[in-house]
């Protein structure tokens, strides 16, 4: 990025352009590029928060809005431990002889490369990322067809889900922008949260992946109703107190 001086006036209307431009930015990157120190841009975003302009959480910004998706290789440097803990434990379910299939997203990514030492397996995926990383491997990889969502390199529409009702799948894992206790599973995009009822509706086993951050949050579009998801992976260290709010009688597995 490009620095400068920015008087707080022109600092608060340049950041609400990058915002429409990258969709979120960190704490870190705001103060590199207008070259100021962390603590004054914590100050500016605190005043922009308290105006509605901008929505903070965990170091990251981003516009007011459920439906604003981080970009997936920002995604993919948060949490990155929580996530692969969560992917470890996910692949150690798989077993031999069995047909899987994958979802979207940085979790499901970090899934991708755990089953990577998999023997006897076959994947279905909507995922360019997953499917990129799979390709490394021996196992059957099969990448359902559909409409391109550039933004998380995903296939998505008619054609995604016409082709996934055509099969049976012992496991579906699943991710999700949140969960949350009156919302249950949500998704920032209703394109893609089609293709996880598809998916849903197929799977014998659902088992959604939601690191800590996605207990209590809301986002878009509903997903799918509790009852329709056998597992819950998520993190040791999550609030406690926010799974015991949420009414899902499944399996909770806290890795």
């Amino acid at each position: 990025m490009k620095g400068g001086h920015v008087l707080n006036k022109g600092r608060e209307k340049h950041i609400i352009e990058m915002l429409h431009e990258q969709s979120s930015l960190s704490v870190e990157q705001l103060a590199e590029h207008f070259r100021i120190a962390e603590v004054t841009v914590r100050r500016d975003l605190a005043e922009m928060e308290r105006k509605g302009l901008i929505i903070r959480k965990r170091g990251w910004i981003s516009l007011p809005g459920l439906a604003i998706e981080p970009l997936f290789n920002q995604r993919m440097k948060q949490n990155a431990e929580l996530k692969r803990k969560i992917a470890a434990y996910a692949a150690d379910q798989v077993c031999e002889g069995e047909v899987i299939a994958l979802d979207v997203g940085t979790t499901i990514a970090e899934l991708a490369k755990e089953l990577l030492r998999k023997k006897n397996v076959t994947v279905f995926t909507c995922s360019f990322q997953a499917a990129s990383i799979l390709s490394q491997s021996n196992l059957n990889v099969y990448l359902v067809g559909g409409n391109l969502r550039k933004t998380e390199m995903s296939l998505v529409g008619s054609i995604t889900r016409d082709t996934i009702s055509k099969f049976h799948f012992d496991r579906f894992f699943m991710g999700v922008a949140g969960i949350s206790k009156d919302h249950g599973p949500t998704d920032f995009s209703l394109d893609e949260a089609e293709v996880k009822r598809a998916f849903v509706e197929r799977s014998r086993h659902v088992t959604a992946l939601a690191d800590q951050t996605k207990i209590g949050d809301t986002s878009l579009v509903k997903i799918c109703e509790f009852h329709e998801i056998d597992e819950i992976v998520t993190n040791e260290e999550t609030d406690k107190t926010l799974i015991e709010q949420i009414p899902f009688h499944g399996k909770w597995v806290l890795v």
